[in-house]
Protein backbone atom coordinates (compact mmCIF):
# COMPACT_ATOMS: atom_id res chain seq x y z
CA UNK A 1 0.00 0.00 0.00
CA UNK A 2 2.88 2.35 0.72
CA UNK A 3 4.23 1.58 -2.74
CA UNK A 4 0.83 2.57 -4.12
CA UNK A 5 1.17 5.98 -2.50
CA UNK A 6 -1.09 5.50 0.53
CA UNK A 7 -0.12 7.94 3.27
CA UNK A 8 0.89 6.77 6.74
CA UNK A 9 -2.19 8.47 8.17
CA UNK A 10 -4.47 6.41 5.92
CA UNK A 11 -2.50 3.17 5.98
CA UNK A 12 -4.49 1.27 8.63
CA UNK A 13 -7.88 2.27 7.22
CA UNK A 14 -6.81 1.40 3.68
CA UNK A 15 -5.35 -1.95 4.79
CA UNK A 16 -8.64 -2.76 6.52
CA UNK A 17 -10.61 -1.86 3.40
CA UNK A 18 -8.32 -3.89 1.14
CA UNK A 19 -8.50 -6.98 3.34
CA UNK A 20 -12.28 -6.68 3.71
CA UNK A 21 -12.83 -6.35 -0.02
CA UNK A 22 -10.58 -9.31 -0.80
CA UNK A 23 -12.48 -11.40 1.75
CA UNK A 24 -15.82 -10.31 0.30
CA UNK A 25 -14.60 -11.26 -3.17
CA UNK A 26 -13.50 -14.69 -1.94
CA UNK A 27 -16.91 -15.25 -0.32
CA UNK A 28 -18.77 -14.42 -3.53
CA UNK A 29 -16.50 -16.09 -6.07
CA UNK A 30 -14.89 -18.96 -4.14
CA UNK A 31 -16.93 -19.92 -1.08
CA UNK A 32 -20.37 -19.39 -2.60
CA UNK A 33 -19.78 -21.41 -5.81
CA UNK A 34 -18.41 -24.26 -3.69
CA UNK A 35 -21.39 -24.07 -1.32
CA UNK A 36 -24.33 -23.60 -3.69
CA UNK A 37 -22.82 -24.41 -7.08
CA UNK A 38 -21.29 -22.41 -9.93
CA UNK A 39 -24.51 -22.09 -11.94
CA UNK A 40 -26.65 -20.98 -9.00
CA UNK A 41 -24.01 -18.40 -8.08
CA UNK A 42 -23.86 -17.10 -11.64
CA UNK A 43 -27.64 -16.78 -11.84
CA UNK A 44 -27.85 -15.09 -8.44
CA UNK A 45 -25.25 -12.49 -9.37
CA UNK A 46 -26.87 -11.93 -12.74
CA UNK A 47 -30.52 -11.71 -11.66
CA UNK A 48 -30.26 -10.75 -7.99
CA UNK A 49 -32.25 -12.20 -5.08
CA UNK A 50 -35.79 -13.38 -5.76
CA UNK A 51 -37.09 -13.31 -2.19
CA UNK A 52 -34.70 -11.66 0.27
CA UNK A 53 -34.72 -8.00 -0.73
CA UNK A 54 -34.37 -5.94 2.46
CA UNK A 55 -34.99 -2.22 2.31
CA UNK A 56 -32.46 -0.32 4.39
CA UNK A 57 -30.54 -2.03 7.18
CA UNK A 58 -30.07 -5.75 6.58
CA UNK A 59 -31.18 -8.00 9.43
CA UNK A 60 -30.13 -11.65 9.33
CA UNK A 61 -33.27 -13.79 8.94
CA UNK A 62 -33.86 -16.67 11.35
CA UNK A 63 -34.13 -19.08 8.41
CA UNK A 64 -30.48 -18.30 7.65
CA UNK A 65 -29.02 -18.02 11.15
CA UNK A 66 -30.91 -20.87 12.82
CA UNK A 67 -31.19 -23.35 9.95
CA UNK A 68 -29.55 -22.88 6.55
CA UNK A 69 -26.18 -21.52 7.66
CA UNK A 70 -25.80 -24.28 10.21
CA UNK A 71 -25.13 -26.73 7.39
CA UNK A 72 -21.47 -26.64 8.39
CA UNK A 73 -22.25 -28.58 11.55
CA UNK A 74 -22.77 -31.61 9.32
CA UNK A 75 -19.46 -31.05 7.53
CA UNK A 76 -17.28 -31.12 10.63
CA UNK A 77 -15.13 -34.18 11.15
CA UNK A 78 -14.31 -35.75 14.48
CA UNK A 79 -10.56 -35.14 14.12
CA UNK A 80 -8.23 -32.90 12.12
CA UNK A 81 -4.55 -32.81 11.27
CA UNK A 82 -3.41 -29.21 11.57
CA UNK A 83 0.32 -29.60 10.87
CA UNK A 84 2.07 -31.56 8.15
CA UNK A 85 3.52 -34.70 9.68
CA UNK A 86 1.59 -34.11 12.89
CA UNK A 87 -0.93 -36.32 14.63
CA UNK A 88 -4.67 -36.25 14.12
CA UNK A 89 -6.24 -34.08 16.81
CA UNK A 90 -9.72 -34.73 18.12
CA UNK A 91 -12.29 -31.95 18.19
CA UNK A 92 -12.60 -32.42 21.93
CA UNK A 93 -10.51 -32.00 23.94
CA UNK A 94 -7.59 -31.31 21.56
CA UNK A 95 -9.19 -28.47 19.56
CA UNK A 96 -11.68 -27.16 22.07
CA UNK A 97 -10.30 -23.63 22.22
CA UNK A 98 -10.75 -21.24 25.17
CA UNK A 99 -6.99 -21.34 25.80
CA UNK A 100 -3.71 -20.05 24.31
CA UNK A 101 -2.72 -21.66 21.00
CA UNK A 102 0.36 -23.80 21.52
CA UNK A 103 2.96 -24.31 18.79
CA UNK A 104 1.63 -27.76 17.90
CA UNK A 105 -1.85 -26.30 17.34
CA UNK A 106 -0.85 -23.57 14.87
CA UNK A 107 -2.77 -24.41 11.69
CA UNK A 108 -1.13 -25.11 8.37
CA UNK A 109 -4.02 -23.95 6.20
CA UNK A 110 -2.73 -25.87 3.18
CA UNK A 111 -3.99 -29.00 4.96
CA UNK A 112 -7.54 -27.61 4.91
CA UNK A 113 -7.59 -25.62 1.64
CA UNK A 114 -6.33 -26.87 -1.71
CA UNK A 115 -3.11 -25.07 -2.63
CA UNK A 116 -1.34 -25.48 -5.97
CA UNK A 117 1.87 -27.48 -5.58
CA UNK A 118 0.73 -29.11 -2.33
CA UNK A 119 -1.07 -32.43 -1.77
CA UNK A 120 -4.86 -32.22 -1.87
CA UNK A 121 -6.29 -30.87 1.36
CA UNK A 122 -8.43 -32.95 3.70
CA UNK A 123 -12.10 -32.97 2.75
CA UNK A 124 -14.97 -32.06 5.01
CA UNK A 125 -17.75 -34.51 5.66
CA UNK A 126 -20.58 -34.43 3.11
CA UNK A 127 -23.61 -32.32 3.93
CA UNK A 128 -26.10 -34.89 5.17
CA UNK A 129 -28.34 -35.78 8.07
CA UNK A 130 -25.49 -36.92 10.31
CA UNK A 131 -23.13 -35.18 12.71
CA UNK A 132 -19.72 -36.39 13.85
CA UNK A 133 -19.91 -38.22 17.17
CA UNK A 134 -18.06 -35.55 19.23
CA UNK A 135 -20.78 -33.04 18.29
CA UNK A 136 -23.38 -35.28 19.88
CA UNK A 137 -21.47 -35.28 23.17
CA UNK A 138 -20.33 -31.69 23.63
CA UNK A 139 -18.01 -31.21 26.63
CA UNK A 140 -19.07 -29.22 29.67
CA UNK A 141 -16.50 -26.54 28.77
CA UNK A 142 -18.82 -25.65 25.90
CA UNK A 143 -22.27 -26.42 27.30
CA UNK A 144 -21.83 -25.51 30.94
CA UNK A 145 -23.58 -27.61 33.54
CA UNK A 146 -26.78 -29.11 32.12
CA UNK A 147 -30.02 -30.14 33.77
CA UNK A 148 -31.08 -31.96 30.61
CA UNK A 149 -28.28 -34.12 29.19
CA UNK A 150 -29.98 -34.19 25.78
CA UNK A 151 -28.49 -30.73 25.27
CA UNK A 152 -25.03 -32.25 25.09
CA UNK A 153 -26.01 -32.88 21.47
CA UNK A 154 -25.46 -30.10 18.94
CA UNK A 155 -28.23 -31.65 16.84
CA UNK A 156 -30.70 -31.24 19.71
CA UNK A 157 -29.57 -27.65 20.17
CA UNK A 158 -30.01 -26.89 16.46
CA UNK A 159 -33.48 -28.43 16.41
CA UNK A 160 -34.52 -26.68 19.62
CA UNK A 161 -33.34 -23.35 18.23
CA UNK A 162 -35.64 -23.80 15.26
CA UNK A 163 -38.56 -24.48 17.58
CA UNK A 164 -37.72 -21.48 19.76
CA UNK A 165 -37.65 -19.10 16.80
CA UNK A 166 -40.77 -20.55 15.19
CA UNK A 167 -39.15 -21.62 11.93
CA UNK A 168 -41.40 -23.09 9.23
CA UNK A 169 -40.89 -26.63 8.04
CA UNK A 170 -38.55 -27.38 5.19
CA UNK A 171 -41.46 -28.56 3.07
CA UNK A 172 -43.32 -25.27 3.67
CA UNK A 173 -40.33 -23.22 2.54
CA UNK A 174 -39.82 -25.44 -0.51
CA UNK A 175 -43.44 -24.94 -1.57
CA UNK A 176 -43.17 -21.18 -1.00
CA UNK A 177 -40.17 -20.81 -3.30
CA UNK A 178 -41.54 -23.17 -5.95
CA UNK A 179 -39.34 -26.21 -5.30
CA UNK A 180 -40.62 -29.77 -5.14
CA UNK A 181 -40.41 -30.87 -1.48
CA UNK A 182 -38.53 -34.00 -0.52
CA UNK A 183 -40.59 -37.15 -0.15
CA UNK A 184 -41.04 -38.69 3.29
CA UNK A 185 -38.82 -41.61 2.32
CA UNK A 186 -36.12 -39.17 1.20
CA UNK A 187 -36.21 -37.35 4.54
CA UNK A 188 -36.10 -40.69 6.35
CA UNK A 189 -37.73 -39.71 9.65
CA UNK A 190 -40.84 -41.88 9.34
CA UNK A 191 -38.92 -44.94 10.49
CA UNK A 192 -38.29 -43.15 13.79
CA UNK A 193 -41.97 -42.41 14.31
CA UNK A 194 -41.94 -38.81 13.05
CA UNK A 195 -45.18 -38.03 11.21
CA UNK A 196 -45.05 -34.26 10.78
CA UNK A 197 -43.21 -32.10 8.31
CA UNK A 198 -39.46 -31.72 8.67
CA UNK A 199 -37.65 -29.15 10.83
CA UNK A 200 -36.00 -26.69 8.46
CA UNK A 201 -32.41 -27.29 9.61
CA UNK A 202 -32.64 -31.06 9.16
CA UNK A 203 -34.60 -30.72 5.92
CA UNK A 204 -31.84 -28.63 4.33
CA UNK A 205 -29.20 -31.18 5.33
CA UNK A 206 -31.23 -34.00 3.78
CA UNK A 207 -31.97 -31.89 0.71
CA UNK A 208 -28.23 -31.48 0.14
CA UNK A 209 -27.72 -35.21 0.63
CA UNK A 210 -30.57 -36.32 -1.64
CA UNK A 211 -30.43 -33.68 -4.37
CA UNK A 212 -26.69 -32.93 -4.48
CA UNK A 213 -25.01 -36.03 -3.09
CA UNK A 214 -23.80 -34.02 -0.10
CA UNK A 215 -21.40 -32.00 -2.28
CA UNK A 216 -23.24 -28.69 -1.87
CA UNK A 217 -26.53 -27.29 -0.61
CA UNK A 218 -29.73 -28.19 -2.41
CA UNK A 219 -32.08 -25.70 -4.09
CA UNK A 220 -33.81 -24.35 -0.97
CA UNK A 221 -30.66 -24.19 1.14
CA UNK A 222 -28.78 -22.55 -1.73
CA UNK A 223 -31.47 -19.94 -2.17
CA UNK A 224 -31.42 -18.94 1.51
CA UNK A 225 -27.64 -18.89 1.90
CA UNK A 226 -26.91 -17.26 -1.45
CA UNK A 227 -29.55 -14.53 -1.25
CA UNK A 228 -28.71 -13.56 2.32
CA UNK A 229 -24.95 -13.38 1.78
CA UNK A 230 -25.42 -11.27 -1.34
CA UNK A 231 -27.89 -8.98 0.44
CA UNK A 232 -25.44 -8.48 3.31
CA UNK A 233 -22.77 -7.31 0.88
CA UNK A 234 -25.13 -5.14 -1.14
CA UNK A 235 -26.55 -3.63 2.05
CA UNK A 236 -23.09 -2.64 3.32
CA UNK A 237 -22.32 0.88 2.03
CA UNK A 238 -18.59 0.16 2.38
CA UNK A 239 -18.51 -3.16 0.48
CA UNK A 240 -16.80 -3.36 -2.89
CA UNK A 241 -20.18 -4.00 -4.54
CA UNK A 242 -21.54 -0.77 -3.08
CA UNK A 243 -18.46 1.38 -3.69
CA UNK A 244 -16.93 0.06 -6.92
CA UNK A 245 -18.28 -3.01 -8.71
CA UNK A 246 -15.47 -2.76 -11.24
CA UNK A 247 -12.90 -3.46 -8.48
CA UNK A 248 -10.85 -6.64 -8.78
CA UNK A 249 -8.46 -8.27 -6.27
CA UNK A 250 -4.97 -6.80 -6.22
CA UNK A 251 -3.29 -9.33 -3.93
CA UNK A 252 -1.40 -12.17 -5.65
CA UNK A 253 -3.22 -15.43 -6.33
CA UNK A 254 -2.03 -18.84 -7.43
CA UNK A 255 -4.62 -18.93 -10.18
CA UNK A 256 -4.39 -15.64 -12.11
CA UNK A 257 -8.06 -15.95 -13.03
CA UNK A 258 -9.39 -16.68 -9.56
CA UNK A 259 -8.69 -15.22 -6.11
CA UNK A 260 -9.89 -17.46 -3.28
CA UNK A 261 -9.83 -18.03 0.45
CA UNK A 262 -6.60 -20.05 0.24
CA UNK A 263 -4.84 -16.99 -1.19
CA UNK A 264 -5.77 -15.06 1.95
CA UNK A 265 -4.75 -17.81 4.37
CA UNK A 266 -1.63 -19.38 2.85
CA UNK A 267 1.34 -17.06 2.14
CA UNK A 268 2.18 -16.81 -1.54
CA UNK A 269 5.01 -15.04 -3.32
CA UNK A 270 4.44 -14.69 -7.06
CA UNK A 271 7.43 -15.51 -9.26
CA UNK A 272 9.54 -12.57 -10.37
CA UNK A 273 9.78 -12.25 -14.13
CA UNK A 274 13.24 -12.32 -15.56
Amino acid sequence: LREDGVSEADLVAEARRALTWHYQWAVLFDFLPATIGEERTRKLLQDGPRFFQPDGTVSIPFEFADAAYRFGHSQMRGAYRVQRGGADLTLFPDLIGFRPVTSDRVIDWSLLFDVAGEPAAARSRPIDGCLAEPLLKLPVDITGELDDQDFQSLAVRDLQRGVATGLPSGEAVARLVGEEPLLRDEVGLSEFGWSGETPLWYYLLKEAEVREGGERLGPVGSLIVGEVLLAILDGDPESFRSVDRSWRPTLPSRDPDRFGLADLLVPFEPPIDG
